[in-house]
């Protein structure tokens, strides 16, 4: 695929294609300036410099699926094809203005998937074909019988690892205890027998069945400080309050009662005295 007439056909833009930016007019003109002068090294012979270009504009704006593809033309004409394929699906990831430049995206991410593809058959076979393969090739061909049965009889009682049985359940991580974590710090003192600081803390991850607990304690102590909020404030209090109030009610009526007694000469206080412990005796 000939790359650089693939650059003739990408047209330039204007700064009404920078709308979707929303650009102060002087940062579009400026940025319309930049993609158009790397877009001119390119069809001049001058890949590299439009790729240094390009990548201070891809990196200022990443979702601009047009720098993407004009990078991956410069790439693929520096026969940089994995960096080519990768710059066409990012391109066509962002989104491009026309149809036409999306077809024209699709076409070159496919040439240069298959250019990737080639170079990297090319050079399987030429490590393949090296000199230094082909003289290992031929020393491992001349190995003595005797080291060849050892090394089969060695191999015979080593199962691979893809072979073995994962378990089906992963064991579940134990904490070490206490003692445990003791006696890896006194394994791990200096020569001179000492043993490391008793200062030394040693915390110990809480289980999810403890986090729980504690979660569930944390909520009774809650409750039961409300409950007992509402017990004093509608209970306690009410209560008190009423006792409060019957003291009160039986101090007035004693008074009352040690006046009208003071007036018992007078016939209607006597009268009412009379009426009075006839109802409620006294």
């Amino acid at each position: 695929m000939d790359w650089k007439n693939v650059g003739r056909s990408i047209p330039e833009i204007t700064i009404r294609d920078l709308v979707v930016f929303r650009l102060p007019p002087e940062e579009s003109e400026q940025l319309a300036h930049q993609y158009n002068r790397a877009l001119f090294n390119l069809n001049n012979d001058g890949a590299d410099v439009a790729i240094i270009t390009l990548k201070r504009i891809i990196t200022d704006y990443p979702n601009w699926g047009e720098a993407s593809l004009l990078f991956g033309i410069c790439m693929a004409q520096c026969e940089e094809f994995n960096r080519s394929q990768q710059s066409f699906e990012h391109a066509l990831t962002c989104g491009l203005h026309s149809q036409a430049l999306t077809e024209l995206a699709q076409y070159c991410l496919a040439e240069a998937t298959t250019a990737a593809e080639q170079a990297r058959a090319e050079a399987e076979m030429a490590s393949d074909d090296s000199p230094l393969k082909a003289l290992s090739s031929a020393i491992t061909r001349q190995e003595s019988p005797l080291v060849a049965e050892s090394e089969h009889r060695e191999r015979v009682h080593v199962q691979a690892p893809i072979l073995i049985k994962a378990p089906k359940k992963p064991r579940k991580r134990r904490i070490a205890t206490e003692k445990e974590i003791r006696d890896a710090l006194a394994q791990s003192t200096s020569s001179n027998g000492e043993i490391p600081d008793e200062e030394i803390r040693v915390d110990f991850p809480k289980t999810p069945a403890e986090k729980m607990r504690m979660t569930v304690i944390a909520l009774l102590v809650i409750l039961a400080l409300v409950g007992l909020f509402f017990l004093v404030r509608y209970v306690v209090i009410p209560a008190a309050g009423s006792i409060s109030d019957k003291a009160k009610n039986a101090e007035k009526v004693e008074f009352l009662e040690g006046k009208m007694e003071e007036k018992s000469a007078d016939p209607e206080v006597s009268a009412i005295l009379s009426e009075y412990n006839e109802k409620y005796g006294k």
